[in-house]
């Protein structure tokens, strides 16, 4: 081997050989089940008319005829789907026809018994060539003999060309599929460049299939490569400097920005309302109202041309339809901009953003304004500087850790890795939503928590304390629920370090927090939301944390009723509890294991049911090794007890203050809580995990180590790979 060749590969493959060799047999089924999902023929759509089957819209007395017009039937479809929900299990006779490019095609659905009384009605037409792209057409179906209700999104008021219903608009759309011929399968890599080519749809214009090509053959395998490397490096005794804590800042800079480059613009949650707030700062110099009588819109014109385009309004919700795949729909939309003009600056009413703080909408200004006039420039930059946001928070992760274990450095790199491959954390981390801001700030008041015990407080800690603590609920006001935890830590830290100046400088904290709410409310002043009337004024930090307070005054008002609230939350009901969950399962599981690790996109692009019981055994295997650690390593926890104990209660006043928001006296049939509201705690929970792989012992523990960030890794890639196949396969 040449020389040159040598010593790429010995600097690529640095560090400690035990890592890369785990690392690659750990690799092998997770990249062999890839392969077989990305190898594996599926029946596959040829494209939608981006509505989803939300709820069932038209009710259809027997003989009504629904028709759907102004309908583009893509290239190599064969057949065209609706869906219909039958009054009982016997489903009706239905007639149905397509006319496209003025051929009629006509086909009868035999009845049917449907247990669950919802059925697909298909009409068969000859495969529609390759060029053009799209035909136009229309579909009309009716059922003899029975009522139906057909699938599709309600409106306030009824779209411009309508479906129509006995000859009557209607105030909705109407969900429709078009496929292939029955039996086609086609594998996602054979449609991989179709895949790519509908994913730089509606981004800004520098954004090309190209760069999605980029993204999935170089960037995250050498993001799989600069995490391990990373790791091997400093087992080697060579991952202590500043140069370590740059490089899993750039490491998770990047995944995020590869997430904020595969989730679809506006399919973050809430992200239209956060998008929203910082265009209405930049553009009106207001934050947008609190007030529900506000009369101004909710979103600017801009931005509700840019949603109504790319089939927002019908298509982000439940998943079983696809944002726009045809290039023709976004020139559409060009064109409609230049005829129409909309106003950026109109915007500014009551939105579901509107009860926080200007801080971290302010902090992604500077994002809108280079992006132009564009909304998805503009939204694109926005995510880029979030992404940077959430990248402080391994950096922070990996500075816990070296306060706890200063001499084993692979133990920090491999807990700030675990949280750059969350895959929800780099899934929210790469979306405007101020849990980006809150997550940041919680991770830092954590560490200088920590750092403060460990040390003793220092003037520089106490500002930065104080501040945090004056500021942070502008960005969310639940952030309070970690206060009582930093209280905690304040006074171990009087009771640890005796010191004539640490009365003096915790009265510095006290001092900063009144400087913070001086500095919090001149910013909510200076976004005062007065303008256009009925405007509420920005909350400044007293405003926030009144606001989280009586979000938890249920909790606060009924503590029996809340803690047997969070109990059923983990645990059956017991005996004499008031039953606060029908027919929900498991709500933990919900919460923590299937939205707190793979729901993606405005509610659930998810996972198949059997990696969801995976990470759910993971988590308890690694439960059990946290016990089994505290007996191997007795004499570590003995040494830092009050450091482990904050740590360990970080997340739980985490999750019991966003169980407070959400707890309510009665029963409710829905899970309102989402895994992200406990990322706050992030940091310390992978600190702990890290510190529970112990239980294998000082032998394993670094094979444990790897083997979990392989994991990770992989899930991540995954996670992406999911994202990218539900929005555009």
């Amino acid at each position: 081997m040449p020389d040159p060749l040598r010593r790429t590969l010995a600097a690529l493959f640095a560090g400690d050989r035990r890592v890369w060799r785990a690392a690659a047999l750990c690799a092998v089924p997770f990249l062999l089940v890839m392969a077989y999902e990305g190898l594996r023929p599926r029946l596959y759509y040829t494209g939608t008319d981006n509505v989803e089957a939300l709820s069932y819209v038209a009710q259809a007395p027997a003989g009504s005829r629904l028709c759907v017009p102004g309908l583009q039937v893509p290239a190599g479809t064969a057949r065209v789907r609706l869906l219909l929900l039958s009054r009982t299990q016997q489903r009706p006779v239905v007639q149905a026809e397509l006319t496209i490019s003025g051929h009629r095609f006509a086909s009868t659905v035999p009845g049917a018994v449907v247990p669950g009384r919802i059925s697909a009605v298909e009409v068969a037409i000859p495969r529609t060539p390759s060029r053009p792209a799209t035909q136009p057409a229309t579909l009309c179906a009716s059922a003899a003999g029975d009522v139906v209700n057909w699938g599709g999104t309600p409106l306030p008021a009824a779209p411009a060309n309508p479906p129509s219903l006995a000859g009557k608009p209607l105030a909705g759309r109407i969900a429709v599929w078009y496929l292939p011929p029955a039996g086609s399968e086609r594998s996602y890599l054979a449609r991989f460049g179709e895949i790519v080519s509908r994913a730089a749809l509606f981004r800004p214009g520098i954004v090309g299939a190209w760069l999605y090509v980029l993204l999935l053959v170089l960037v995250l395998p050498g993001l799989a490569l600069a995490a391990v490397r990373a790791l091997a490096v400093a087992v080697a005794g060579r991952g202590a400097g500043r140069g370590t804590m740059l490089a899993i800042f750039a490491i998770a800079a990047v995944n995020f920005f590869a997430w904020a480059l595969i989730t679809p613009p506006f399919q973050a949650p809430d992200e239209v309302d956060h998008f929203a707030y910082t265009q209405s700062l930049v553009e009106r110099g207001d934050a947008p109202s609190d007030n529900p009588g506000s009369p101004l819109a909710r979103w600017s014109s801009s931005e509700a041309l840019a949603l109504e385009d790319s089939a927002f309004f019908t298509d982000h919700q439940i998943g079983n339809s696809h944002p726009p795949w045809l290039s023709t729909q976004q020139r559409a939309y060009e064109a409609d901009v230049a005829r129409l003009h909309p106003s950026h600056a109109d915007g500014g009413g009551n939105e579901t953003a509107a009860t926080h703080g200007p801080i971290y909408y302010a902090a992604l200004a500077p994002g809108y304004l280079a992006g132009g006039s564009s909304p998805w420039s503009e939204l694109t930059l926005m995510r880029l500087l979030s992404a940077l946001l959430g990248a402080l928070v391994p950096v922070f992760a990996y500075l816990i850790a070296r306060e706890l274990a200063p001499g084993r450095p692979w133990i920090a790199v491999l807990a700030a890795l675990l949280v750059v491959f969350e895959p929800m954390y780099g899934f929210i981390s790469g979306a405007v939503n101020n849990d980006v801001g809150v997550n940041a700030g919680a991770a830092a008041l954590e560490l200088l928590t920590i750092r403060t015990l460990r040390r003793g407080i220092t003037w520089p800690a106490a500002i930065a304390i104080g501040l945090l603590l004056a500021l942070l609920p502008q960005v969310k006001g639940t952030i309070i629920s970690l206060y009582p935890v930093v209280a905690l830590g304040l006074l171990a830290t009087i009771w640890r370090h005796h010191r004539r100046s640490t009365p003096v400088r915790l009265g510095v904290v006290g001092v900063a927090v009144l400087v913070g709410r001086l500095l919090g409310s001149a910013l909510a002043s200076a976004f005062s939301g007065t303008q256009g009337g009925g405007a509420g004024a920005a909350p400044s930090s007293s405003d926030a944390t009144s606001a989280a307070l009586n979000s938890g005054s249920a909790a606060l008002e009924h503590p029996v009723g809340y803690l047997s609230y969070l109990w059923q939350v983990f645990l059956p009901k017991l005996p004499g509890m008031a039953r606060h969950f029908e027919d929900v399962g498991w709500p933990a599981y919900t919460i923590f294991v299937k939205r707190g690790w793979g729901a993606f996109g405005w509610y659930d692009v998810l996972f198949q049911p059997w990696v969801y019981k995976v990470i759910l055994v993971a988590m308890v295997a690694v439960a059990v090794l946290a016990v089994l650690a505290l007996r191997l390593e007795r004499r570590f926890v003995r040494a830092h007890l009050l450091e482990l104990a904050l740590l360990v209660l970080m997340p739980l006043a985490v999750v019991a203050g966003f169980e407070a928001a959400f707890y309510t006296p009665g029963s409710r049939n829905f899970i309102p809580e989402f895994g992200r509201y406990a990322f706050p705690a992030i940091a310390p929970l992978a600190v702990l995990v890290v510190a529970a792989l112990h239980g294998l012992g000082r032998r394993l523990v670094l094979y444990g180590g790897v083997a979990l960030l392989v994991a990770m890794l992989s899930l991540s890639v995954a996670s992406q790979l999911l994202t990218l196949s539900i929005f555009y396969a």
